[in-house]
Order: C-alpha cells, then sequence, then structure tokens
C-alpha cells in the first residue's frame, strides 16, 4: 500500500490527491478501559493480511487518551489511516460510527468495532467480489466470538427473521454489516442496544433483502466492557418502546407477542 497520513484529506507520496479507495472500514473508537488501543492493534494487524488491498481505514476516536491516535501513527507506514478527533461528538457507539461513515470515501462501506476484527484474510475480498454486482446494496456476513483474540466460537451464519428489530438478534454485531456508499442510512443515535437490530431492520426495509456472505468472516470479541454487558433493565425498556412505535406500521401480531415478551425479560 502506499504511505498516506492520518488526516482528513488523503495524499500521496508526492502531495497530490489520492484515488478513493473502494472499501472504507469504519471504525469507531474510545479508550474502552484502557483496552481500546490493544484490541486496535489487533484489528490493524488483521487488515495487514488482508489478499485486497483497496481499502482505507477511517478511526472515529472518541478516546480520553491518546493510545488509539498512538497506534494510528504506528501503522501509519502501513494501512491507508484516517483519524477523526471526535472527542465533542455523541458519546455513543452509534453516532461515532456515523461520523467514520461520513468522512469515508470509498464505495462499499464496511463498520467493524474496534474490539472486533476481520478473521479471515480474504475477508475483504469476498465483499469486494460481492459488491462488484451492481444490484447489491448492502451484505451481512458470518461470524463467531473469540475469547482470546484468536480461536473462533459459536460460529453462526446471519439471519433475518421477523423479530430481529425487537432485541431477537440473528444476525450478530454490527461489524457484519456492509453498505455501498450512497445509500443514506445511518445508526439511530438514539440507540444503544438496539441499534443495529434496527439498522437491519431498515435496510431491509428501504434495501430490500441482503446478500448473505456465510464464512465467519468476523470475530466478535467477548469481554467485559461490551455494550452488551451494562445494559441496564430499564434502557432495554425505553429502546423498546421506541423501536416498535418505529415500525408499527409493520407490526403483526407475531411481532406484539414478543415485544411483549421482551418487555418483561426486562423487567
Amino acid at each position: 500500500m502506499s504511505i498516506l497520513v492520518a488526516t482528513d484529506v488523503k495524499l500521496g507520496q508526492t502531495g497530490a490527491m489520492a484515488r478513493a479507495p473502494y472499501i472504507s472500514l469504519c471504525i469507531p473508537a474510545y479508550s474502552m478501559g484502557g483496552q481500546g488501543a490493544e484490541y486496535l492493534l489487533d484489528s490493524f494487524e488483521a487488515l495487514l493480511t488482508q489478499s485486497f488491498e483497496d481499502f482505507e481505514v477511517i478511526v472515529s476516536d472518541q478516546s480520553d487518551d491518546d493510545g488509539v491516535a498512538t497506534i494510528c501513527k504506528a501503522y501509519i507506514d502501513r494501512l491507508d489511516i484516517t483519524r477523526l478527533d471526535n472527542r465533542a461528538g455523541l458519546r455513543q457507539a452509534s453516532a461515532n460510527t456515523n461520523n467514520a461513515m461520513r468522512h469515508a470515501k470509498g464505495q462499499v462501506l464496511k463498520v467493524l468495532f474496534q474490539d472486533d476484527y476481520l478473521a479471515a484474510p480474504n475477508a475483504l475480498a469476498q465483499h469486494a467480489e460481492v459488491f462488484a454486482q451492481k444490484d447489491v446494496a448492502w451484505l451481512l456476513c458470518g461470524s463467531g466470538v473469540t475469547r482470546d483474540g484468536k480461536a473462533l466460537e459459536h460460529t453462526m451464519v446471519p439471519q433475518m427473521t421477523p423479530n430481529l428489530y425487537l432485541g431477537k438478534n440473528t444476525v450478530s454485531s454490527p461489524s457484519v454489516l456492509t453498505l455501498r456508499a450512497g445509500t443514506g442510512l445511518e445508526f439511530d443515535e438514539r440507540l444503544i442496544w438496539l441499534m443495529d437490530v434496527d439498522m437491519y431492520k431498515r435496510c431491509e426495509t428501504q434495501l430490500g433483502a441482503p446478500h448473505i456472505l456465510p464464512d465467519a468472516l468476523v470475530a466478535n470479541r467477548l469481554h467485559a466492557g461490551q455494550v452488551s454487558a451494562v445494559v441496564t433493565p430499564s434502557l432495554r425498556r425505553e429502546e423498546l418502546r421506541y423501536v416498535r412505535a418505529k415500525h408499527r406500521d409493520q407490526e403483526t401480531l407475531g411481532n406484539r407477542l414478543h415485544y411483549y415478551k421482551q418487555w418483561l425479560k426486562a423487567r
């Protein structure tokens, strides 16, 4: 890869404007209790193994320290990285991810949370092959979880199911989502717990069924600082109410029954 600098402007070695990359990896980052920089390093190492190299990395950084910035600088000669200082932005994953996506230059926008990483060297190559088909607007890929940052467990193939948007997540984390640029779709910044499943629902409604890559191409790291581990019952109830209201015009009896089931679980 050519040497690029971590600023909002892409410059080649001679200072001329560089050609826009095909894929933009959009990474929302924060300190994550001191582990954020370490996880980001692991993700960058996985990106260096990719057989498809026409990509950029957009890091929207809400860290309270310089750990993420230091890692970005350390990889500046090996990856096309843009780091955005987003400490003044709304402090949650949906808004931080949107900020990264808004600054992306690629034709394809791949979400990748900083504690996750691409689990196969051909992950981006598979994505590029799919988006070469002009009728594909979005895709979901398979994933697994990892406890040690190496071995994958509990791999799953994404499935779009009727109660997905109400918290029955049969798809996985936002890191399995990839969109063609220009759809206008962003994460709802009022959501934390349901930010991913609400997005999948809206993608399906506006863009049709996703293309599914069944291989486990994303590793979701299990750790104590995950959002799902700190979501309170009151937040679950609030977001369930909000998401139900958003999609009320499409609600079926099955959706309604699942909503009440989820409500009782959140008490």
